[in-house]
C-alpha cells in the first residue's frame, strides 16, 4: 500500500477569528495517518493569533497584502508539503475523511482538483449537495511553479489561476465526485459580509474600490464599534453547530 500524501492546508485570513475557529477545528477532527499540517497566513497587524499544536503554524504579519494573489503566493511558498488544499477562513472540512479524500483523489501526477460534490450551506444551513467551482481547490507546488504562481489580483485571482493550471495541464485536473455521504469539503456562504465569489473580478471594475480596502474598512468599523477584539488571541477551535450530522440529516431527508 503507497504512502499516504503529505498535505499542507493553507488558510489566509483578516480579521475574521470568529470563522477560523471554525476551519481550525474541522482540521483537528480529521482522521488521517499521513503528514498534515494547518497553517494560517494572518495579516491583520491589529490581531496576533496563537494555537499550541504540532501541526498547526500560524504567520503573524505586520502588514497587510495589497492583493490577495500575493498573500496566497506567500502562504504557497510556506507550506511544508507539496500537496496544498487552499482552505479559505470561512469554508470547513466537514467530515473526518477529508484529507483521506483529497489522498484518495489527487493521485500521482495531479496539478489541480475540483470538487464535483461538495457541501454548500446559505447561513446556517445546508442548501445543496453540488459543485464549488474554486473553493477548496488542491493543487500541487509544482503546478503553482508551473504557471508563474499565483495573479496578483484580488477577487477573481483564484479563477486566473485555476484556468492557467487547467490550460497547462489539461489532463492532469480532477474532478471527484463522491457519493453524498462521503462528501467531506463544505462551502460556506453568508458567513461574513465579504465573499469575493460573485463579486466578479477587479480588474472589470477598475474604476471602483477594490475588495481589500473595502473589507479593510469594514473591520475597522467593527474595531470602532467593539465588536472585533483586537491584540493577543488564543484560538479555542469548536463549531457552532455539528456541521457532520448537519450533513448526515440534511442527506436523509431529502
Amino acid at each position: 500500500m503507497s504512502k499516504p500524501i503529505s498535505i499542507s492546508c493553507l488558510c489566509l485570513t483578516y480579521g475574521r477569528p470568529h470563522l477560523i475557529v471554525e476551519a481550525l477545528h474541522s482540521y483537528l477532527m480529521q482522521d488521517y495517518d499521513g503528514e498534515s499540517e494547518f497553517l494560517i497566513i494572518n495579516d491583520a497587524p491589529f490581531q496576533k493569533y496563537y494555537f499550541d499544536h504540532p501541526n498547526v503554524r500560524i504567520i503573524n504579519l505586520d502588514t497587510t497584502f495589497e492583493k490577495w494573489g500575493a498573500k496566497e503566493d506567500f502562504g504557497i511558498a510556506e507550506c511544508k508539503y507539496d500537496t496544498i488544499l487552499q482552505a479559505d477562513d470561512d469554508d470547513i472540512q466537514i467530515q473526518p475523511i477529508h484529507l483521506q479524500n483529497i489522498n484518495k483523489y489527487f493521485t500521482e501526477g495531479s496539478a489541480l482538483l475540483h470538487w464535483h460534490n461538495a457541501a454548500f450551506t446559505h447561513g446556517d444551513a445546508i442548501a445543496a449537495i453540488r459543485p464549488v467551482g474554486n473553493s477548496g481547490i488542491v493543487f500541487s507546488k509544482e503546478a503553482w511553479r508551473t504557471v508563474g504562481g499565483y495573479p496578483h489580483e484580488n477577487c477573481g485571482a483564484d479563477m486566473l489561476f485555476t484556468d492557467r493550471i487547467t490550460h497547462t495541464h489539461k489532463l492532469l485536473v480532477q474532478r471527484p465526485e463522491p457519493p453524498d455521504e462521503e462528501v467531506s469539503w463544505c462551502y460556506r456562504w453568508g458567513q461574513d459580509d465579504y465573499n469575493c465569489s460573485g463579486m466578479g473580478a477587479d480588474w472589470e471594475r477598475p474604476e471602483e474600490e477594490q475588495i481589500i480596502a473595502r473589507h479593510t474598512r469594514h473591520i475597522q468599523s467593527l474595531i470602532d464599534s467593539g465588536k472585533m477584539p483586537t491584540g493577543d488571541i488564543t484560538l479555542k477551535p469548536y463549531w457552532r453547530f455539528d456541521y457532520t450530522k448537519m450533513l448526515k440529516d440534511f442527506i436523509n431527508d431529502r
